[in-house]
């Protein structure tokens, strides 16, 4: 009895002396996104895609086209911006990395105190000096007129690509926030097509706000002509371009278009930084305080977009028809879903399910991915035989995961550029399968977005400290056209 009474004392006295019982310990925490974008693009596939060429249409098909397609000499060039945002707008984490002929792993682009890409110097796009780059040749240094942002000469060099339809994303801000202030007119009727109408054809018209919702909605290309021919009539195209720098956004440029038929879109002179694009988009998303200051000092809030252009501007990104890079709900079924975004309904046949957007018609059901979909993403895509870019503005829908977060992606990873399974087939998939962006973009897509929903689980949906936000800015790492 008495052992029986120690041995009791003993058990309680050890278990007094216990550590009491812990909590589960959570896992580990989210990647840094400067580190989480490099790890995405590394296993993306980008690197990995095999090339047509940059001749528009000679591959496949071509008689001297090689059979099957080679590996690309090198990974597309990419510049590559997110914003995480909490449920108010603000900034809790930033970052841009930047992938080239110097840092083919990626490198980390310096973020300063108002979310400015710094320590590099953007250079204008040429394809000819890419070309010859990857084939070995000798390229001329750059000079003084290959600078795109003259303000920034200071860092390393790095050719920014082409946009493509991307750019309608800047023409429709300029268009929306002077029509909110009284300076251009939505109703203003003006006409189409631009050329002489073909026997028993009518030109058609249309006010400036439909016009504009064609361009973004369906990425449609005489529509933008439209546009951009009645902004040179009206004087507005420098102005365009003066606002956005005046923002502290002076990679946004949109140089030497046609002010006879608002046409001639050329790489080398129109052009879109990632970090840049990521801004504008917080802007159009809106948040409180003060979002960044201008390099003069000035601060850009949300008042430097009326409310009926932010919201004229979210209601037009959020009805755009092609998924097709970061998002893939467009071609459903036919790779990775990408960012697992909702196609909107008004681009889907009701009986089939099959979206229709413009000329373009994907042939295949969207509705068992929009039944999935876990976000909304306002976006513009952008898609030429030579690049490839998507931006936008990613929330999520009701009862699915927390993530907000700005996106752009701005590449020479056009059409040209296919997956290693096509690389033997007798017809380009863009032909054959309507696909017609690397299924590379979606895989890329879908780790951006797993590491948002991640991040906003670990930080339990942060609002951020103060009205500036607070970003990671680590140091610098050593065509058919829609």
């Amino acid at each position: 009895m008495m052992g029986t009474l120690m041995l009791t004392s003993v058990l309680l006295a050890l278990l007094a002396a216990a550590p009491p019982p812990s909590a589960p310990r959570p896992g580990p925490p989210a990647p840094p996104l400067a580190e989480a974008l490099l790890a995405a693009l590394a296993g993306s596939g980008l690197a990995d895609l095999h090339d047509a060429g940059p001749e528009d249409g000679r591959c496949p098909g071509g008689g001297d086209c090689p059979w099957p397609l080679p590996p690309a000499l090198a990974g597309p060039v990419v510049d590559l911006a997110v914003i995480r945002l909490d449920a108010d707008g603000r900034a809790v984490e930033a970052a841009n990395v930047q992938v080239d002929g110097a840092a083919p792993q990626g490198r980390v682009v310096a973020l300063d105190r108002d979310l400015a890409a710094s320590g590099v110097r953007f250079r204008r796009w040429s394809q000819a000096r890419r070309e010859a780059a990857l084939a070995g040749q000798v390229v001329a240094p750059f000079e003084e007129a290959d600078d795109l942002a003259p303000a920034r000469r200071i860092g390393v060099d790095f050719m920014a690509p082409y946009p493509a339809s991307l750019f309608k994303l800047l023409v429709a801000f300029h268009v929306e926030r002077r029509v909110a202030v009284g300076a251009l007119a939505a109703g203003t009727l003006l006409e189409a097509p631009l050329e002489p109408p073909g026997p028993g054809s009518t030109a058609e018209r249309l006010p400036l706000s439909a016009w504009v919702e064609r361009m973004i909605t369906v990425s449609d290309n005489q529509a933008t002509r439209v546009v951009l021919r009645h902004l040179h009539a009206r004087g507005e195209v420098d102005p365009l371009n003066g606002d956005l720098a005046a923002l502290g956004l002076d990679t946004l440029r949109i140089d030497g278009t046609s002010a006879a038929d608002g046409g001639r879109w050329a790489p080398g002179e129109i052009h879109a930084g990632a970090m840049d694009v990521a801004r504008l988009l917080w802007l159009v998303a809106g948040g409180p305080g003060v979002l960044w200051r201008t390099p003069q000092g000035e601060p850009v809030t949300r008042q430097a977009l009326p409310e009926p252009a932010r919201r004229r501007l979210q209601a037009l990104l959020a009805d755009q028809a092609i998924h097709e890079a970061l998002s893939a709900g467009s071609r459903c079924g036919a790779g990775p879903p990408g960012i697992p975004a909702l196609v909107p309904e008004r681009h889907l046949d009701p009986e089939r399910g099959v979206e229709v957007a413009g000329g373009l018609a994907y042939g295949r059901d969207v509705r068992p991915c929009n039944a999935v979909a876990e976000v909304r993403f306002l976006h513009k895509t952008g898609l030429t035989w030579n690049y490839a870019s998507d931006a936008g503005i990613v929330e999520p829908l009701p009862g699915q995961p927390f993530r907000r977060y700005v996106v752009a992606l701005v590449t020479s990873a056009g059409t040209r550029f296919v997956d290693p399974d096509h690389a033997a087939a007798p017809r380009h998939p863009c032909v054959s399968e309507q696909v017609c962006v690397a299924r590379a973009l979606a895989t890329l897509g879908a780790a951006i977005d797993a590491h948002a929903v991640l991040a906003a689980a670990r930080s339990g949906r942060p609002k951020g400290p103060g009205s500036r936000g607070k970003a990671s800015r680590p140091a610098p790492a050593a065509a058919s056209h829609r």
